[in-house]
């Protein structure tokens, strides 16, 4: 019988020998996750092979890390028992982080117990704060102060995704996502959607790496999700693109990929600490070699970016009810699938990165390829694309002047002018001899502008 892998919940140790490990193990997944299961008499591949079981061997497991454990953890210990073999289950928990064994301190990464330094030990009294108590407090705000138009957004969304069930009803769409009681709106819901702008954002654009002559300076005051927007806003504006046309679509290319650093932005929001969100704000920066973003939250002490790859590291929710959230609009596509989806673009487009933690926060670093062009690839010549261009141009053409201009016979012209017409970019007009081409519009990738700025600029109207 096997058991599965070992995971940042689950330890295996060989025989009761190794009580001093398991300790070890118990006390770095406390540290981590609070709660956990240790089995003895069970191969590291999880594989059951048993062992020796006396009368007194369950209650001295028992004693022995009860001597080994400060705080003592609530333990449970059961003699189990496979057809074949009998081994032993240790379940504990506890919630008096941080835990240490015969006076050391451990963190759980992956599958493997790590001794925390000073620095990192430092770093998890910073973030054993429960934020969802500071999500769940009540603020002054309430329900009139909610963005109406961003939460039916935001509904419509997660309408169409499968993730809300049901018409929209205001007060109980923010009642069941925990972001209203009594009326009032939690810290969480503040930030999300208040439009009293709680959340603020930074942006920079510099002339050099050395981030001291701004070339472009703008300060946010938002919700979550407006911040969410300016912050693309900004970064599509400050980065190169080019332009390429594969068959008969223009493809807007940036010289990151524009996915990469909306899972970027959006992680940065959704994990950070919003208890200082004031005092340390959310950050862009960009110079001609760098892209960074900075949020005031950190990964979990002892975890690298990397660790989130292949599913080996689960997700850290720092602020449960705000991740909740953005996953129920469809803003983010699941949890603990962010950096995944982040380190694979880069891998796969050869995007260098970096990243680092301080007292701060978490940064982020694209860099930027200083070879990338911002040239426009050409249409091929006697493509579907080059008589889409021709007819958008003058809708009265024949083939057979098609077919002088692109150096190519009529037969083949009539072949291009139906894969337009399948592909429902053309259709005809009228009769073939008095007739002309109806031009349908391209699947061109244009942005539309943001509803703040819009609202804006018929603001400006107006004055």
């Amino acid at each position: 019988m096997n058991l599965g892998p070992e995971s940042e919940t689950v330890e295996f140790k060989k025989s009761t020998g190794e009580l001093k490990e398991a300790a070890v193990s118990i006390c770095a997944i406390l540290n981590k996750r609070k709660e956990g299961t240790l089995y003895f008499g069970v191969e590291n591949n999880g594989d059951i092979v048993g062992q020796d079981i006396g009368a007194k061997t369950a209650r001295d497991v028992s004693h022995r890390i009860y001597e080994k454990i400060r705080p003592i953890p609530n333990i449970s210990v059961d003699v189990l028992w496979d057809g074949e073999r009998r081994y032993i289950r240790v379940a504990f928990d506890g919630k008096e982080v941080p835990y240490s064994s015969d006076g050391r301190y451990y963190m759980r990464v992956s599958d493997e117990d790590r001794e925390m330094t000073q620095e990192q030990l430092r770093d998890l009294f910073y973030d054993i704060g429960d934020n969802s108590e500071w999500e769940n407090g009540l603020t002054e705000h309430t329900i009139d102060d909610v963005d109406n138009e961003l939460l039916v957004q935001c509904h419509k969304a997660g309408t169409e995704s499968g993730r809300i069930k049901g018409r929209y009803d205001k007060e109980n769409m923010l009642s069941k996502l925990r972001l209203l009681v009594g009326g009032n709106l939690t810290n969480a819901g503040n930030c999300l959607l208040s439009v009293h702008g709680p959340v603020t954002l930074r942006m920079g654009l510099f002339a050099t790496d050395e981030m001291v002559t701004f070339l472009d300076i703008k300060r946010f005051q938002g919700n979550m999700i407006e911040c969410i927007d300016e912050a693309m806003i900004f970064i599509k504006k400050s980065i190169r693109w080019r332009v390429e046309i594969p068959g008969l679509r223009r493809v807007e290319v940036p010289e990151v990929p524009e996915e990469a650093i909306r899972e970027i932005v959006i992680n940065s929001f959704v994990h950070a600490r919003y208890k200082n969100a004031s005092a340390t704000p959310h950050r862009i920066s960009i110079s001609p070699g760098r892209i960074e973003v900075f949020n005031p939250g950190r990964l979990p002490s002892g975890i690298v970016p990397e660790e989130y790859l292949g599913g080996r590291h689960d997700s850290d929710l720092k602020n449960p009810a705000i991740a909740e959230f953005m996953f129920r609009s469809a803003v983010i596509e699941a949890f603990g699938t962010g950096f995944r989806k982040v380190l694979s673009l880069c891998n796969e487009k050869d995007i260098r990165y970096d990243y680092h933690n301080d007292p701060f926060g978490f940064t982020f670093i694209f860099f930027r390829d200083p070879l990338f062009t911002a040239e426009t690839v050409p249409i091929p010549q006697g493509s579907e694309m080059e008589v889409y261009r021709l007819l958008q141009k003058d809708d009265k053409l024949t083939a057979d002047v098609i077919a002088q201009l692109i150096g190519r016979d009529v037969r083949t012209v009539f072949r291009k002018i139906d894969v337009l017409k399948q592909k429902g970019l053309i259709k005809r007009d009228g009769s073939t001899r008095k007739g002309h081409w109806a031009i349908l519009p391209a699947p061109f990738n244009i942005d539309t502008v943001d509803r703040k700025r819009r609202k804006n600029s018929e603001e400006d109207k107006e004055q």
